[in-house]
Parts: C-alpha cells; structure tokens; sequence
C-alpha cells in the first residue's frame, strides 16, 4: 500500500546523488512508486550537488557518500550549508555504527546502506520524505557517537593520538617506533572506520566524540 503525502504542494523535488547509474534509478523508482507528485532529479557529483541545490529548492536529498569527488560525510555538510533545511537521507556502502551515528549528529535524516532490500529503501524514503527520521541501526546516536573510536585497535588509536598533535607521517613513525607505511596503512584504516578522507576530518571527528 503506498503511503499518502496529503499535504504535498503539487510537486516536490527530490534530489538524488549517486553516480552508479543502476543505484540512481533503483533510488528514483523506489520514490516515483511512492508518489506520483515527486519530481527525481539526478546528480553524479557533490559539485554537481551544489550546483543544483542553488539553483532550486529540494525537498530531500539522498546522497552516496562515495560519489567520485567524495569528501565523505563532509558531502552532507556540504548540502547542509547550501540548504540547511534540506532532508538527507545517507545511502551508503560503509555503513559502520560510527559513521551512522556522526551522520546523525551531523544533521542527516537517516542513513540506509546500499546492501538494503527495495521494501526497506521504500520505508526509508517514505519516512524521510515525510519528515521524519530513519536510524534503525542506532538505539541512541548521541551514546553511539560518544565511543566513536572504540572500533579502532590500540595501534590505530596511538596513531590517531599523534595526529591530533599536528605530527608528520615521519614523526609519527619515529614517535611510535613505526615504519612511515605502517603509519600510513593505520592511517587509511582510522580514515574508514571514522567516515572520513583526511586528517583535518579525522581530528573534527575526534573532537566531536569527546
């Protein structure tokens, strides 16, 4: 049974952001079997994101966080600063607690993984579009954010330590007694668990979990 969106203005737009071109329509059919009344426009960048949130009002966004100029979750910032009363509803292969729960702190609507079920991508959107939240996978974000590192091992953790000093892969590895491999190898490891690309993202996500 499709849900009833009485109180639509004739047509809303609905901004997807994936640049998979299956993933892309699956997302655009999924909200056209909902409602009719909903205009899909579709963007396989963030800069193309941009673009098009200044040029017209969305309703909602649904955003891949691995879009080709991808900055991670910073994509959601992104938008946000474009139209910060945009609805973002995350859909995402990395679909780890941490970066649930940072989405959420970080003003997304809900977060659906890409492995999901077609039923489940239509619940997703329909609580979404109608103005709710979607984040079954979290009991309570703000608790989920606040161990934001406990996914990352000893080594990753002193790592990241480091980092937050403002140190060198180069001295890092002399602190640490590691090879500067080594230390770059953790360092893509804490970037993935995090959500994050780079060291100015893992630090912000460091202090938004203190």
């Amino acid at each position: 049974m499709r849900p009833v969106f009485e109180d639509l203005e004739l047509t809303r737009n609905v901004l997807v952001a994936d640049d998979h071109p299956i993933c892309a329509e699956a997302m655009k059919l999924a909200i056209s079997s909902l409602d009719g009344r909903f205009e899909v426009i579709l963007a396989d960048s963030i800069k193309a994101v941009q673009t098009i949130l200044r040029e017209r009002t969305c309703d909602t966004l649904l955003l891949d966080l691995g879009l080709a100029d991808s900055e991670g979750l910073t994509n959601l910032t992104i938008a946000l600063a474009v139209q910060t009363d945009l609805r973002v509803l995350i859909v995402s292969g990395s679909d780890g607690i941490n970066i649930i729960a940072r989405a959420a702190r970080l003003g997304a609507s809900g977060f659906l993984s890409k492995s999901a079920s077609l039923d489940e991508m239509r619940s997703a959107i329909s609580v979404v579009l109608e103005g709710g939240t979607y984040f079954p996978q979290l009991k309570d974000a703000d608790q989920a954010a606040d161990v934001v590192t406990d996914q990352l091992s000893p080594a990753q953790s002193r790592v990241l330590m480091e980092l937050t000093k403002g140190y060198s892969n180069k001295i890092i590895a002399h602190e640490l007694n590691l090879s500067e491999a080594t230390v770059k190898s953790h360092l893509s490891a804490i970037y993935r668990i995090l959500g994050v690309s780079n060291r100015a993202q893992a630090i912000l996500a460091l202090q938004e979990a203190s």
